[in-house]
């Protein structure tokens, strides 16, 4: 009967150490979002744009973005990958995950005393994940870019770029930028709108 005991209770100690080992961590949950990724939305939060000059604004702006000169789709891609920080002089590292994304904006001239869109540029950063200050379901990893061009408008306006994901599981990611675009009222007058464009990136 002892014997049976043991052997139950030894059985039981594997179950319980198995069950521990495979208890989610940080990095074993960003690991599944590691793969390359493609751009399907762009997404305006404040008051509707007029990219292309025909009079209606929108919140949606991928097919905007698509018809504009410089917009090149193979180019709007994403890879998230192993972005581990390491310190050489301290002998430390920081488990983080990198987010390498490359995005399209729209860059604007003034014509006739407004705001117009000439073409798409693009910016290409890596945003790092780290345990830290990474959360889900709300805008998280800021990084602060120091644009400070007073020409470029949309630059300019950009207070911070982060990520915003929904679920370690989720087949995409946002990326979201604060920053500044032109916006046209009914009465034909142009002022400049603050919020966040985002980015959708769906593997």
């Amino acid at each position: 009967m002892k014997r049976i005991l043991t052997i139950l209770a030894a059985f039981a100690c594997l179950c319980s150490c198995e069950t521990l080992d495979h208890t989610g961590t940080f990095e074993t949950d960003v690991q599944k979002l590691y793969d390359d990724y493609t751009l399907t939305d762009i997404h305006w939060s404040g008051l509707a744009v007029n990219l292309n000059q025909d009079n209606y604004g929108f919140w949606a702006l991928f097919n905007e973005f698509k018809n504009k000169i410089g917009y090149y789709e193979p180019d709007y891609t994403a890879t998230v990958n192993n972005g581990i920080i390491y310190n050489s002089d301290k002998e430390w590292a920081e488990y983080a995950a990198a987010f390498h994304v490359v995005l399209p904006y729209p860059h604007h001239v003034v014509s006739d005393g407004k705001w117009i869109c000439d073409e798409i540029r693009n910016i290409r950063l890596t945003i790092r994940a780290t345990e830290d200050d990474f959360q889900l379901y709300q805008n998280c990893c800021h990084i602060i870019p120091g644009y400070g061009s007073k020409e470029d408008v949309f630059l300019a306006g950009i207070q911070d770029i982060s990520l915003y994901i929904e679920s370690y599981d989720a087949r995409s990611f946002k990326v979201g930028l604060h920053c500044t675009l032109p916006y046209n009222e009914s009465n034909g007058a142009q002022r400049l709108n603050t919020d966040y464009l985002y980015y959708t990136f769906t593997r």
